[in-house]
């Protein structure tokens, strides 16, 4: 029978082996792991069951132990055991089998509950020296021990100990105290005791402050600005909240010390008094009441709040009436109030949104650097558990601004030329490597530009390296669209909707999961310049259907124009940064209102939160070359060195240079047979777009084929003869005449 295990016959004397060959039998503890293992499914839940039933009969046979039903050949025993041993502990005892019965039928759950070792001995401390007590309070007597009353003889015993040391007074004294101390620990409430006495100190220091500041506040900061504003960067608040302890990291990820620490700039009060009192007189030079209610310092700008108020006008039975000033009299005088504040450029955000007031952001004498580090360090940002989490920088209150691109779920980027793009995308890359393993999360990078993500090489996260050729570029975003629509094939078969889901399945059943991926794009305009059809059909379908699968795109552009970011592409991306742009044009192109053209530049941004709807104006984040070297450094030292894997769109790029050398030995045949050369001839036979029969003319140039370009409109020189002459000069004439 199969089911019977095999009997083994005796080797002959001969052909024994030697001691040393015999392999040694298992003995009975590793017999019992492999039980355990080849059961694990189910080995945790039989002993949660077992312990949750044996914990309930054992409180019924305590509570009815002189009750007939109860008493039996093992059940009276055991009670017997409980009682003697341990007294009225035996019913804790109870409740802690309850709880093991209840902690093993969590066990394979998503988020099992566990225990800290140090807790669960404290408590074990907790619970015998509980029973001593007991033993004490009724009187240390071994005949009560006995009889399963009290601690019952271990509390007897342990009472009895503890007395040999100290006499009885003091004992009971210690032991109270040694249980109340176990406990607290035990149950964690010295980590709650310690934050509060922490919070008290730091609240009582704050108090002093600013009692000693309050005799050198000016009169004029509370008649012109109320103490009720938002506190800046730099404030009292935030000086205390950095006295906290930072944030617990895991040990695999790097560590926050790789980052620089940003310095902090006090403004300059004198400054923002007279502003605000300029902002003023300057409104009411052009009749419109208003008045300065509060203030945000941020790094770049400062945000004035501007409270309209009332004209009198003469109403239709001659009565004055008391009329708002309307807020776009106020958006109307912008550089009117930049001319007033000398002010190089002025942004009014008319109304603030959830506000009752007028913002008007005027730019700051010293702009302050922000660095990643105490974003990622600040507590909103620890609020954002998703692995995808990014810092963008600070807004106009000097608040730290945060994102989840796994909730965007894509990101379109625009700005001109310096400022501040490519080191966004800097930024954004090195925030999603301080936060994830290579396990977690891999990245593909395409940088047309060949110098802004090159950096990278090397990481453990990228896929293949960073991609900087055209034709490989392609191919990436071909490789993307394989992906997809395989892990959309897994889904399927997992029976899950999302890549959530997919991995705690696979999770549970101890299999391999699937990593996120964001495939990060440096300059769009390059790729729609070259392949416009393939790149938005990538593009588009990328970000239509990808976000399911855990893929994320990234995308930069400094031409924010319609025919680089088309309606499509702007569409599925709702999520949206603008830096600084040439006209408002382009501000309506990529956010679909104005504001952005005012933007003073080097990181200054707006930012569209889909959640959110209206632009957040912030000053982005700055990571230099060494912290990024220095995390390239840390990620290739962790990871295990092994020999370089190949980039996975290796093949299609491949496939794609074969059908490329292809074309161009059809296009030398065609040139040759109609001895003439010209985009729109190669674009007619060959039936390809105008940017890849402008490529192949290069080529056919730099192979000596044709000759160079004699102007816009005219046929290039054939620097090849034709091999049967009359039937291709015949051919050349009849389409010379089709072009005509």
């Amino acid at each position: 029978m199969s089911g019977c295990p095999s009997r083994k016959r005796s080797a002959p004397p001969d052909s024994i082996p030697e001691s040393s060959d015999l392999p040694a039998s298992p003995s009975w503890l590793e017999r019992l792991a492999n039980y355990w293992l080849h059961f694990d499914r189910f080995g945790w839940d039989v002993a949660g069951i077992f312990l949750l039933a044996l914990a309930l009969i054992s409180l019924l046979g305590l509570v009815g132990k002189s009750w007939a039903p109860f008493q039996g050949a093992v059940l009276s025993p055991w009670i017997t055991f409980l009682t003697r041993w341990l007294g009225w502990g035996s019913y804790v005892a109870v409740l802690a089998i309850a709880y093991g019965g209840f902690l093993a039928l969590q066990r394979r759950t998503v988020r099992p509950m566990r225990i800290p070792l140090g807790h669960l001995l404290a408590l074990e401390g907790a619970y015998f020296s509980l029973l001593a007590l007991m033993a004490y309070f009724g009187g240390n007597l071994l005949s009560r021990a006995e009889a399963g009353l009290d601690g019952g003889i271990i509390g007897w015993g342990m009472a009895y100990l503890v007395g040999l040391l100290l006499p009885p007074p003091w004992s009971t004294v210690l032991l109270l105290l040694i249980t109340l101390l176990l406990l607290a620990i035990g149950l964690g409430l010295t980590n709650w005791l310690g934050r509060w006495i922490e919070k008290q100190i730091l609240a009582s220091e704050g108090e002093e402050n600013s009692i000693s500041e309050e005799p050198d506040e000016k009169p004029l900061s509370e008649e012109t600005i109320p103490a009720t504003q938002t506190a800046g960067p730099d404030t009292k608040a935030d000086s205390l909240s950095g006295l906290s302890t930072p944030p617990v990291r895991n040990p695999v990820l790097p560590p926050f010390n790789l980052l620089s620490n940003e310095t902090s700039a006090h403004p300059d009060e004198a400054v923002i008094h007279d502003t605000a009192m300029l902002i003023e007189q300057t409104l009411a030079e052009f009749g419109i009441p208003a008045r300065v209610v509060g203030y945000r310092v941020g790094p770049t700008v400062t945000q004035y709040a501007i409270e309209p108020g009332f004209v009198e006008k003469t109403g239709p039975d001659g009565n004055l009436v008391h009329q708002k000033v309307r807020v776009s009299q106020i958006s109307a005088l912008a550089r009117d109030l930049a001319l007033a504040l000398s002010a190089s450029r002025l942004r009014i955000e008319a109304p603030v949104p959830g506000r009752s007031y007028v913002g008007i952001e005027v730019p700051n004498p010293h702009t302050s650097l922000v660095r990643l580090r105490p974003v990622l360090e600040s507590e909103t940002f620890q609020k954002l558990t998703s692995p995808l989490a990014i810092a963008l920088g600070k807004d106009v209150s000097g608040q730290p601004m945060v994102a989840d691109l796994a909730r965007m779920p894509h990101l379109l980027i625009a700005g001109t030329t310096g400022s501040g793009k490519s080191v966004c995308i800097t930024a954004l890359t090195t925030c999603l490597l301080m936060n994830n393993t290579p396990q977690q999360l891999r990245i593909a990078m395409l940088d047309p530009k060949m110098v802004e993500l090159v950096r990278f090489n090397g990481v453990p996260h990228l896929l293949g390296k960073v991609e900087t050729e055209q034709e490989r570029m392609l191919g990436v975003l071909k490789w993307a669209l394989m992906e997809m629509d395989n892990r959309y094939r897994l889904l399927e078969e997992a029976h899950a909707r999302d890549l959530v889901t997919f991995n705690r399945k696979q999770e549970r059943k101890k299999l391999p999961t699937l990593p996120r991926i964001v495939l990060i794009i440096d300059e769009l305009a390059d790729l729609m310049m070259t392949s416009p059809e393939q790149t938005e059909h990538s593009l588009v379908r990328l970000a239509q259907l990808a976000r399911a699968t855990g893929i994320h795109l990234v995308v930069a552009t400094q031409r924010p124009s319609t025919d680089v970011v088309t309606g499509l592409i702007k569409a599925n991306f709702p999520a949206r940064v603008s830096f600084a742009v040439a006209s408002s044009v382009d501000s309506r192109v990529i956010l679909d209102t104005g504001g952005a053209e005012t933007l003073l530049g080097h990181g200054d941004m707006l930012f569209i939160d889909p959640e959110v709807g209206s632009p957040q104006r912030a000053q982005g984040v700055l990571v230099t070359d060494a912290e990024v070297e220095k995390l390239v450094t840390f990620w290739q030292k962790s990871a295990v060195q092994g020999p370089a894997e190949a980039a996975p769109w290796e093949e299609l790029v491949a496939i794609e240079g074969d059908k490329s050398d292809e074309m161009l030995d059809q296009a030398i045949q065609l040139v040759k047979r109609t001895q003439r050369a010209s985009a729109s001839l190669l674009q007619r036979r060959l039936r390809i777009g105008y940017p890849r029969a402008a490529r192949l003319l290069d080529e056919l140039e730099a192979a000596g084929v044709v000759g160079p370009s004699v102007g816009s409109g005219k046929d290039r020189e054939v620097l090849l003869p034709n091999d049967d002459d009359e039937e291709d000069d015949e051919e050349g004439m009849q389409d010379y005449n089709k072009e005509i």
